[in-house]
């Protein structure tokens, strides 16, 4: 076995694990009475020496040859639960969508995450931007954001509207659960760009008041 990308609770990123030990063995399965394939795999972080365990179940011989293997990692990876961010002012429907997808993704629900997400971004642009400015339909309301965000990250959000659409119409939910779990980033720091900067600035200024007020 070759080292992998696996990502590691420790160092909180990706990185290079290198397989110390590994046991395959097939497995029959008593509901389809087939024979399943079961590789287990023992690995160490190159960065922090930290071991995981990682399970591979692969498909069943009448299953279809796309089919990926059914990956279990222990101790379960950190990036799939998440802690809810808290921010000032938000239209209840949008904390409410919020809060429902962090549920859903720290439940695996992922196809339901990724659908919330495409559903947030509409929400924040309904909200926030002025309806004259865009039609009605996901693609035009985020070109509604581009006179507040770059270039690129307009693209990712359309990347996010593809991977929003295949998981509404074709039930299909992102290859790996960590592009989830970064979508996250981006749409929590668009929340953060809306709804926290002013208030923070006001608490900032409110502050600065009370100071001159004391050294009167």
């Amino acid at each position: 076995m070759s080292k992998e990308r696996i990502y590691c609770n420790t160092c909180k990123a990706e990185t290079w694990h290198e397989p110390v030990a590994s046991y395959s063995h097939d497995k029959l399965d008593q509901l389809y009475g087939y024979p399943q394939q079961i590789d287990s795999s023992v690995f160490i972080c190159r960065g922090c020496e930290d071991v995981s365990f990682r399970i591979l179940k692969h498909p069943f011989e009448f299953q279809d040859d796309a089919d990926l293997p059914e990956e279990f990692v222990f101790p379960e990876r950190g990036f799939k639960f998440r802690e809810r961010k808290h921010f000032w002012n938000l239209p209840k429907n949008i904390e409410q969508l919020y809060r429902e997808i962090i549920t859903a993704y720290d439940s695996k629900l992922f196809i339901l995450a990724m659908v919330g997400i495409r559903g947030l971004i509409e929400a924040i642009v309904a909200d926030k931007i002025q309806r004259e400015n865009y039609k009605d339909n996901l693609n035009s309301k985020i070109q509604a954001l581009s006179g507040h965000f770059s270039g690129a990250v307009i693209d990712t959000l359309h990347a996010f509207r593809k991977m929003g659409n295949k998981a509404a119409h074709e039930l299909e939910a992102p290859a790996e659960s960590l592009n989830i779990h970064h979508a996250l980033y981006v749409v929590e720091g668009i929340m953060e760009f809306f709804y926290a900067v002013e208030e923070k600035a006001e608490l900032f200024n409110r502050f600065k008041k009370q100071q001159a007020l004391r050294h009167r």
